[in-house]
């Protein structure tokens, strides 16, 4: 699956191939409370895998939500999307639950229900890593039982926790679903102002 680099929500939402990154019916960390963190807030630049600048802006929300503007650079920087996001912290984990609102000014159609998970760090140097749930890991948890969920029909399925809010929360403190975090940065960013 080939994720298009419009932005962070297209990204974690929109394939070529119209597969969509595993997605979540609840919140990642509602249990422990949604809480927009405050170390996102402000302007955050870094190349995608296709070498091409992204800016990312996290908006905090009087809700404690985040409106997140993404712009993609470029000979023909004309993409940009519009995403919602909640942060949570469950044990030392921090996780951004996204959801695609706009791309380029039209609203988004076809997304799945719930939001995308994606695991971030932000590290001593300042270096902001964001991380998505590889899908395959994760339909394999599913089928092992691991958690609830659904994996879609046929390879190109697209898999989705269905596990209640209890269970989900437990579930991404684990080494299983920690591991189901690619390896490989979907985004590293840094401060831009």
């Amino acid at each position: 699956m080939k994720i298009i680099l419009v932005a962070l929500a297209a990204l974690i939402a929109v394939a070529l191939a119209g597969c969509f990154p595993p997605s979540t019916s609840h919140p990642v960390g509602l249990t422990a409370g949604l809480k927009a963190d405050p170390s996102l807030v402000g302007t955050w630049k870094g190349a995608g895998d296709d070498g091409k600048i992204t800016y990312v802006h996290f908006l905090r929300q009087g809700d404690g939500s985040f409106s997140i503007l993404l712009v993609a650079t470029g000979d023909k920087a004309e993409d940009w999307s519009l995403v919602t996001g909640t942060t949570a912290t469950l044990a030392r984990h921090h996780f951004l639950n996204a959801r695609l609102v706009s791309s380029n000014g039209k609203p988004e159609i076809g997304e799945p229900p719930g939001s995308m998970p994606l695991l971030y760090t932000l590290d001593a140097k300042g270096a902001l890593t964001m991380r998505l749930m590889d899908e395959k890991v994760v339909k394999a948890l599913i089928k092992a039982g691991k958690i609830k969920g659904d994996v879609g029909q046929g390879d190109m399925g697209d898999a989705a926790i269905t596990a209640d809010s209890r269970a989900l929360d437990a579930f991404m403190q684990s080494p299983a679903a920690l591991a189901a975090f690619s390896s490989k940065p979907l985004f590293v960013l840094h401060r831009a102002d």
